[in-house]
């Protein structure tokens, strides 16, 4: 039976009136097949999309045992020394008599382009942008349940390492415990988290892993970290304030305060840009107010004041509005959220944010 997921990519084809579309990149293969390479940092494998049939190609290392390749309805062409991609795509082109070939343009190198254009001069080339990811902007149930677990999972990881923070720990210990936490009990990191203190909380996008920030009698700990449960992922932000003054306490008030009320305004078919909006007209932040969360950590939406997105049921979305105040500190609140059919609004995020 052929998937929804396959349906709705067809549909989106004809649309484009384009017989036929090459999918390259690895989270929209996982995606549509839940097939993955061990790395997304090479390109193990290529899926192709026609009007009739749905092709998988890859190596000789993932067909074995260990890798226990599901192929249901998908028919696979194997890449080895003689038979590369190209050569499957020139068998598949004349069998099916292709006219037009997709391409994920985001996605493809120009290298691997120009060997396209030079092997497929018959056939016409067609690029295409964010065709794959904006299909995957609205999750089914599925992929909420596992999205909410991923969440659930950060969390209790929250709870159990917050506890342990003390003076005199540095930033990269409270990153490691997180991470060592996660693998315990057989959980990854959906990201390299953010564990910044004092002046480096002041830092939006703050490289834990160069700094040598250090927790000190009066500080503030910033951290932004997530988790992954069956490849979909987590995202939340926390703030850990340690004999904090009066400012501080009464900053971080506010903060929490216009991120719960920025929430509360969230409804269907409104603009993304209009939560941001709305957000920016108490603080002013240099990133966006949010995006959407799923297989990466960054999908669709984008909450930002240049968003073309518009709120949609089944959208998986982070809140996450801050404060920052260059060589002192910096403060967010960031959760992840999800609206239903009924324009209901769950956190999925639960790690307390009252000091």
């Amino acid at each position: 039976m052929e998937s929804s997921r396959i349906r709705k990519l067809r549909k989106k084809m004809a649309e484009i009136k384009t017989d036929s579309l090459l999918v390259s990149n690895f989270y929209n293969i996982l995606y549509l097949t839940g097939f993955k390479t061990l790395t997304t940092d090479e390109r193990e494998a290529y899926m192709l999309v026609t009007n009739n049939n749905v092709y998988l190609f890859t190596d000789g290392r993932y067909i074995t045992n260990n890798f226990k390749l599901k192929i249901l309805n998908f028919k696979l062409g194997l890449i080895e020394p003689g038979k590369s991609v190209i050569m499957h795509l020139t068998d598949i082109i004349n069998d099916e008599k292709l006219q037009s070939l997709a391409i994920e343009a985001e996605d493809l190198h120009i290298d691997e382009y120009k060997k396209l254009q030079k092997a497929f001069t018959a056939v016409n080339l067609l690029a295409v942008n964010n065709f794959i990811i904006k299909i995957r902007e609205v999750k089914d149930r599925e992929e909420i349940k596992k999205i909410q677990k991923a969440c659930a999972i950060g969390d209790q990881c929250l709870t159990d390492v917050v506890k342990t923070i003390k003076i005199g720990m540095t930033e990269k210990e409270i990153a490691l415990r997180l991470e060592m936490w996660l693998k315990k009990y057989g959980y990854d990191l959906a990201f390299d988290p953010i564990v910044a203190v004092n002046q480096n909380s002041a830092v939006p996008h703050y490289a834990t892993k160069d700094g040598h920030g250090k927790v000190e009698k009066q500080s503030i700990v910033l951290i932004d970290f997530g988790a992954k449960y069956e490849d979909y992922r987590s995202d939340i932000t926390r703030m850990v304030l340690i004999n904090p003054n009066t400012k501080m306490i009464n900053t971080y008030n506010k903060l929490q305060k216009l991120q719960e009320e920025t929430i509360a305004q969230i409804r269907i078919g409104q603009p993304a840009k209009k939560l941001d909006e709305f957000s920016r007209q108490h603080h002013s932040f240099t990133h966006s107010l949010g995006h959407g969360v799923g297989l990466e950590i960054h999908e669709y939406p984008k909450l930002s004041s240049r968003s073309a997105d518009i709120v949609r049921p089944g959208q998986v979305f982070t809140i996450e509005p801050g404060i920052y105040w260059p060589g002192k500190y910096g403060m967010r609140v960031e959760d992840t959220v999800t609206v239903d059919a009924t324009g209901r609004v769950a956190v999925l995020t639960r790690f307390p944010k009252v000091l």
